[in-house]
């Protein structure tokens, strides 16, 4: 049909135009700023959290793997004995393992006598800091434990009091009449540092220095008290002694010996 000629309209002839369609505008859209708003932000911050912790956790596994590969072949029961010492040694020298660390690790019945005493002479007066009366009754009535463990961490108690650290005196008086000589030593010199102890404790180390290096290293060191820098210098020397000198210490290292950062055996003895 020609669009300029008329159509009927109620049954007349006329003119009609060509429906359009209705062309509706679409609303104007909003920035993401405009939809949220503050949560924008926040979740900006969020994500970046999120991503700055992850960050934080790899770079603190990565640093660490030294920590975590000796830990593994420590307990690697697999291991040659002296890797495995080896890697005890590393740990206790390693300032990233912590004394909760190292106090569980020395505490571990399978682990090798010899390195469980490398992690025991490795705490340090921060171990008993937390809980002195705690550590101070574990180490008097913990059933079972061999005597250089019971001595090393007696040893341990010395440092803390020599910073200030006060622990009661049921469990040092129990450990001052330990049937071990040196643990008793050790707890003596504890006490000593207590007002209420301290004349006594002086006499009972007086009256064990003739012939007893030890006593007199730590008689020396509690006439010391109030000057915690030399008197850790004396206990450092006492520390030394048990090494080389308890019974215990020399049976346990009879069959290895230090070289630098590793743990190996003693050549066996010739036999003539």
């Amino acid at each position: 049909m020609d669009l300029h000629s008329p159509s009927p309209q109620n049954g007349s002839p006329g003119y009609s135009f060509p429906s359009l369609p209705i062309v509706t505008p679409d609303p104007p859209r909003r920035s993401e700023r405009e939809k949220y708003g503050g949560l924008l932000y926040l979740g900006i911050a969020g994500l970046a959290a999120v991503i700055g912790l992850v960050g934080w956790f790899v770079h603190g596994a990565w640093s660490h793997r030294d920590v975590w590969t000796n830990i593994y072949v420590l307990h690697d029961e697999s291991r040659p004995e002296a890797d495995r010492l080896t890697a005890a040694l590393a740990l206790s020298r390693d300032p990233r393992l912590n004394e909760r660390q190292r106090w569980d690790i020395c505490l571990r019945r399978p682990l090798p006598p010899v390195a469980r005493y490398l992690l025991a002479r490795s705490l340090t007066a921060e171990a008993a800091s937390a809980d002195p009366r705690g550590y101070a009754l574990a180490v008097a009535r913990s059933p079972d434990w061999p005597t250089w463990l019971r001595l090393l961490l007696t040893r341990t108690m010395a440092y803390a009091a020599i910073d200030g650290l006060d622990f009661p005196y049921e469990p040092l008086n129990e450990l001052a009449q330990n049937s071990d000589r040196a643990t008793a030593l050790w707890a003596t010199f504890v006490l000593s540092e207590r007002d209420a102890d301290r004349e006594a404790s002086l006499a009972k180390l007086q009256a064990e220095v003739a012939g007893n290096e030890l006593s007199s290293l730590l008689l020396r060191a509690a006439q010391l008290r109030g000057t915690p820098d030399r008197q850790r210098e004396l206990l450092d020397e006492a520390s030394r002694w048990i090494d080389h000198h308890h019974p215990e210490a020399v049976r346990l290292f009879a069959r290895w010996k230090l070289d630098g950062d590793r743990i190996l055996p003693r050549p066996a003895p010739e036999l003539h």
